[in-house]
């Protein structure tokens, strides 16, 4: 029985992914198949490369956003996204991801035409930049005449994806929302919970087709709180509690 696990998006709650991949691997579960969007593409393709937990839970706590941040100078987003794919090409060893130990796929929006963009091969960090390209706030990726960003537009928690990859138990985490009681501090983050917000009613009726929904509860992050990688990691282990997996 093959089974496949599906990571959805949510900005620096998805580090609660980690935490319930080291849930999984404690039971003795190991995914044959993961698809991921945004953080969850980001989380999805380092650990599919074979990496341990105990090391995916370090680079989490150790790679700050001073790696990733580079301010752009365009007028598309406010990061230009570059330092990421390089980070993101550096944990992977460069690969594609026909090259991966466990088949990885990652959701992307394609803007001009209105619909998901699936990466199945090619360029790993590609993939990823293009799946987290929040609108505004990165820039996004140009590949033939495709504009790509962000895959929580199409397919926030990519649990169909699995299915096709040929998954017989679909394993689905829901890292959710930041709570509505959150006050915006600065430009940046009232945009990411605008964003947020937006998805919430997205998603508000989307049937999500999987066997298992884990959905850690770390309502009480912001999207941009990337220093409580540890305390997500830790609920996201914790949110299997109760689930007969």
């Amino acid at each position: 029985m093959k089974v496949g696990l599906a990571l959805g998006g949510g900005a620096a709650r998805g580090y609660a992914h980690i935490g319930v991949l080291k849930a999984l691997e404690s039971r003795g579960i190991h995914p044959d198949y993961v698809a991921g969007c945004s953080m969850g593409a980001l989380i999805g393709a380092i650990y599919c490369t074979g990496i341990s937990m105990d090391m995916l839970e370090e680079l989490a706590v150790t790679i700050t956003p001073k790696y990733w941040l580079d301010i752009s100078l365009s007028r598309t987003g406010l990061l230009q996204g570059k330092k990421l794919e390089s980070v993101i090409a550096t944990l992977t060893g460069n690969r594609k991801m026909e090259d991966l130990s466990i088949p990885f796929w990652a959701v992307a929006t394609d803007v001009m035409a209105g619909e998901p963009y699936i990466f199945k091969s090619g360029s790993i960090a590609t993939a990823v930049r293009a799946s987290t390209a929040i609108p505004a706030i990165f820039e996004p990726v140009y590949l033939d005449d495709r504009i790509l960003v962000d895959g929580g537009f199409v397919d926030l928690i990519p649990a169909d994806l699995v299915k096709e990859m040929g998954a017989d138990v679909v394993i689905a985490v829901d890292v959710g929302f930041s709570s509505t009681s959150i006050n915006p501090s600065n430009a940046a983050e009232l945009l990411m919970l605008s964003i947020d917000t937006l998805q919430k009613q997205l998603y508000k009726y989307k049937v999500i087709d999987a066997d298992y929904i884990i959905r850690p509860d770390v309502s009480g992050i912001k999207p941009n709180q990337f220093e409580r990688a540890q305390e997500c990691i830790k609920i996201g282990e914790q949110a299997l509690e109760g689930y007969d997996i």
